[in-house]
């Protein structure tokens, strides 16, 4: 049987995805020439529904799909 993550261990993993996915995106938007306000204000953007994102499907797929199994 799979060992579910508790939710704290979901948030641990999608918040690290999110920060490296973070950390890329600034440095490839600065190369597009972009200014720090205008990256930062994106990456905001993009960060918050990135980690909604990562984190309701995992806890999706940990409720309804692992439970099936």
């Amino acid at each position: 049987m799979p060992i579910k993550q508790t939710w704290l261990q979901s948030h641990a993993e999608t918040m690290t995805q999110n920060i490296v996915g973070l950390l890329i995106g600034f440095i490839v938007l600065k190369c597009f020439g972009l200014t720090v306000s205008e990256s930062l204000q994106l990456q905001t953007v993009i960060f918050v529904t990135s980690y909604l994102r990562s984190f309701l499907i995992r806890r999706f797929f940990n409720r309804y799909v692992g439970a099936k199994s």
